[in-house]
């Protein structure tokens, strides 16, 4: 049974708040700093004493109208005439805006408040002190309350700060706003940075909201963002989005019967050394696969830099091949062997698919598909074994 409540399109409006902050950073000058949830939705400040615009953000899923006696805008008169009263702003010096994905009716206040020339706050004032005055809304009886406590100077200076933006891009149409603004951003890699610039985006929301001492979030922060994701796009480099990825669950390695697993059992690792492993399978499974989604590699380049691996660890081997003595069928110094090829790839070998690209995870992560598919191996009689038992089979 509906209750009358979504709680869907409340989480589409706090996602709404968020992502048209990042617009707003992005369009106001860099020393600015904003604050989410602060005086106001949205508040912008030249620094932490004086806000210089406050932003009342309204996001509908289906169409809307801002009428004088809409909700959205008594709710939002009554938050700005309480501030107001209270002395938390200062007018003029503070611009009021209401967003809206709502649109104002011809000659409606809000009509009249939009941030145009025909604009006229007098007649819109008039319009709003009539409905406070005469209309019987319950549900708003506070709102127009706190309005009607203000005096006429206070009434008018307040109906002279506020700027109204009706028909707002809603949230799904808020983004292609944002990547353009994205100007140093190369055309086909604005959706790859945009995507990675809004996660880290609500992450900082996020964090911002949580945490007390984190009071602002400044325009340069933002653009220094954008500079390093889009580093990341640079020929000589790739992004790097799996650093942070963690297994859901521990894994249980003594029913892991992967290919890549039982060799690493062969040589008698230490588990957590497998289970670093298997956490750089993922990560390297998933970015590879990421940037072949993104259409990031060049033709072939997975391919090349398998055959580069793959070399470096034939060349490593064979040298160590030449310092074990001739007909040694020690298993305990096979397990030495291979432990000692295992090491020098965790802990030596730097090779890398491009110049930048040194995050670790990538190369051990594939060495390990590579093991996986038993294009490489630790113990010195893997494929030997492997042999004899498939010819068993």
């Amino acid at each position: 049974m509906s209750t009358g409540f979504s709680a869907g399109s409340q989480a589409l409006g706090y996602m709404f708040q968020a992502r048209y902050a990042l617009y707003l950073i992005l369009t106001n000058k860099e020393e600015l700093e904003l604050a989410v949830e602060s005086l106001d939705d949205i508040t912008f400040f030249e620094d932490e004493n004086n806000p210089t615009e406050l932003l009342q953000l309204k996001h509908h899923t289906t169409q809307a109208s801002l009428t004088d006696s809409s909700t959205d805008l008594w709710k939002t008169l009554r938050v700005w005439s309480t501030q107001l009263q209270e002395n938390k702003i200062s007018l003029p010096d503070t611009l009021l805006t209401l967003v809206t994905t709502a649109e104002a009716p011809a000659n409606s206040a809000a009509f009249l408040l939009r941030p145009i020339k025909a604009r006229n706050a007098k007649l819109a004032l008039q319009k709003l002190i009539e409905v406070a005055n005469k209309s019987n809304n319950q549900a708003l009886t506070k709102s127009f309350e706190a309005f009607k406590a203000l005096d006429h100077t206070q009434k008018q200076l307040l109906i002279d700060s506020i700027q109204i933006i009706d028909g707002s891009p809603d949230i799904i149409d808020i983004t292609p706003k944002i990547k353009e603004k994205l100007v140093a951003v190369r055309r086909e890699h604005r959706d790859s940075v945009y995507e990675r610039l809004e996660g880290w985006w609500f992450a900082k929301v996020v964090k911002h909201l949580r945490d007390d001492s984190v009071n602002f979030i400044s325009g340069f922060e933002v653009r220094d963002k954008i500079c390093e994701i889009n580093d990341q796009f640079k020929p000589d480099a790739l992004p790097i989005d799996f650093y942070d990825l963690e297994i859901p669950e521990q894994p249980d390695i003594s029913q892991d019967n992967r290919c890549f697993v039982d060799q690493l059992k062969e040589i008698a690792v230490h588990h957590k050394r497998i289970e670093n492993a298997i956490l750089d399978y993922y990560r390297a499974f998933e970015q590879r696969s990421r940037w072949a989604r993104e259409e990031l590699l060049f033709g072939g380049e997975i391919e090349k830099y398998e055959r580069k691996l793959i070399d470096e660890w034939e060349r490593y081997k064979l040298a160590l091949q030449d310092e074990m003595l001739d007909g040694n069928d020690d298993e305990l110094e096979y397990k030495k062997f291979g432990r000692k090829v295992f090491n020098w790839m965790e802990r030596d070998a730097n090779i890398y698919i491009r110049d930048q690209v040194t995050e670790p995870y990538v190369m051990r992560g594939s060495y390990h598909i590579l093991a996986d598919e038993r294009r490489v191996h630790w113990h010195p009689k893997f494929l030997e074994r492997l042999t004899q038992l498939l010819a068993s089979v």
